[in-house]
């Protein structure tokens, strides 16, 4: 980074006020983690890095070998809104101390090597657009233990009146039945000051205080940028506001869950190469090849873009969300779909609606490039539809049998790779040897 910039940058910050700097990164689990400077050191960190302990993250480093540096990206910059005292947060890349190498485990690191990978070999880029799907809840409690278990989350402030919403009835429901149409806004607003534009928002289907805002297309890197952050923007704001947001896709029983959708197309701004005037559907050879490398790998790909156990709640039928590997026009039911309402078809998209945004979304975003181009070079084809995976630990053996086309263009990494079977697979087998509540319902009385 050349020394003009970083001195102009610098006198931005003290133009500000601001008094610290803080560096914002992802886990292997797409968990936020956050480290704070005072600005006096902002040209310190910049040159030098700031120290971290890598080992205290699941997933990242051996104690043995925990040492890591973080350095901001200095083209992340947003005066973050969630801080008392005036500070400039930044979201850093890892390298690591004795090389000055960029860390293979750094997820972030991965969605660029991604990037660059699909620039040498087909000299394009590509775009993302998600849509979060999340729930607002006024209270929630949850706990267990050796003789308890239970969750109570609650939609429905008591102190004012509400009117109901019949269930799988909220999608675009008016006011005064859409209470959070306020805080939505205020979300907006948020997403915008940290530099994440949007492109609307509305409440979703669940009766219960389901939500969506959609984003706009950003380039995978920025696009992955904007929803690592936008999911700490809502977790900030709703606690101001003594609100619960959650994006776990299945929250409550019998309601729609949460997806993250995620539109995307190979191209420029200007364009997409998805698209040809005289094919059917206006779809181009390379973009059914790349639809037909997600289908062909989407099982192994649900274990890095469903990776939790609440994740294969959602995945079920009787709701708007995908079961099989298939693709159509306007069907939401799909794990791809065609949008029926596009107008500009020069633009033309595709909908990949089986992840969730319990995924990192570094990780997830690289991982669906990658499956799209496995399938552009070998030329797949559509073959019969599969069924999703019903269980994490499914999901899991999947990409343990499929994984080598992670591995083109030195991406993603076998070690990496086992590093998140191995959290991923401990995280189900926590969940798998403790007592459920609903089996007291079924045996206690056996």
């Amino acid at each position: 980074m050349k020394r003009a910039y970083i001195k102009e940058l610098k006198g931005k910050l003290k133009a500000a006020a601001i008094k610290f700097v803080d560096l914002k990164y992802a886990s292997l689990t797409g968990a936020m983690h956050h480290i704070t400077v005072p600005i006096e050191r902002f040209e310190t960190i910049v040159h030098e890095g700031v120290g971290a302990d890598g080992s205290s993250l699941p997933g990242y480093k051996d104690v043995e070998k925990g040492d890591m540096l973080l350095f901001p990206d200095l083209t992340t910059l947003f005066f973050d809104p969630f801080f008392k005292e005036k500070t400039a947060s930044f979201l850093s890349s890892v390298y690591t101390p004795d090389t000055l190498q960029p860390f293979h485990r750094d997820t972030r690191y991965i969605a660029k090597k991604a990037v660059e990978y699909l620039k040498k070999e087909f000299k394009t880029e590509a775009f993302f657009q998600p849509e979060l799907e999340f729930y607002i809840f006024d209270n929630c409690s949850f706990g267990e233990g050796p003789g308890y278990s239970y969750y109570r989350v609650e939609s429905g402030d008591q102190d004012q009146p509400s009117y109901p919403v019949r269930a799988k009835g909220g999608y675009h429901i008016g006011q005064p039945e859409d209470r959070f149409a306020d805080f939505r806004n205020a979300l907006t607003t948020t997403l915008s000051l940290c530099n994440i534009r949007t492109k609307y928002h509305h409440p979703e289907t669940g009766a219960k205080g389901q939500m969506e805002i959609e984003l706009l297309f950003a380039p995978l890197c920025q696009a992955a940028d904007n929803i690592f952050l936008a999911k700490y923007v809502f977790k900030c704001l709703s606690r101001q506001q003594r609100k619960y947001v959650s994006f776990m896709p299945k929250p409550l029983f019998a309601e729609p869950g949460s997806g993250l959708h995620l539109h995307q197309y190979l191209g420029s701004r200007k364009g997409s190469l998805f698209y040809h005037a005289k094919r059917e559907k206006h779809l181009s050879t390379l973009c059914l090849h790349y639809i037909a490398g997600i289908l062909h790998h989407s099982r192994a790909l649900c274990a890095l873009t469903n990776p939790s156990t609440n994740s294969y709640k959602r995945l079920i039928p009787g709701f708007e969300a995908p079961t099989y590997t298939d693709f159509a026009v306007g069907n939401r039911k799909t794990a791809i779909r065609l949008p029926k309402y596009l107008k500009n078809k020069k633009m033309m998209e595709i909908e990949y609606r089986i992840p969730d945004a319990t995924a990192n979304p570094y990780l997830a975003l690289a991982a669906i490039l990658l499956a799209g181009i496995d399938g552009i070079k070998n030329r797949f084809e559509v073959d019969k539809r599969k069924k999703l995976p019903t269980n994490v630990y499914e999901a899991i053996n999947a990409l343990k049998r499929d994984h080598n086309f992670l591995l083109q263009g030195g991406v993603f990494s076998k070690d990496l790779i086992d590093s998140w079977i191995e959290v991923k697979t401990k995280q189900f087998e926590e969940i798998h040897i403790r007592p459920h509540p609903y089996e007291f319902t079924l045996y206690f009385g056996t």
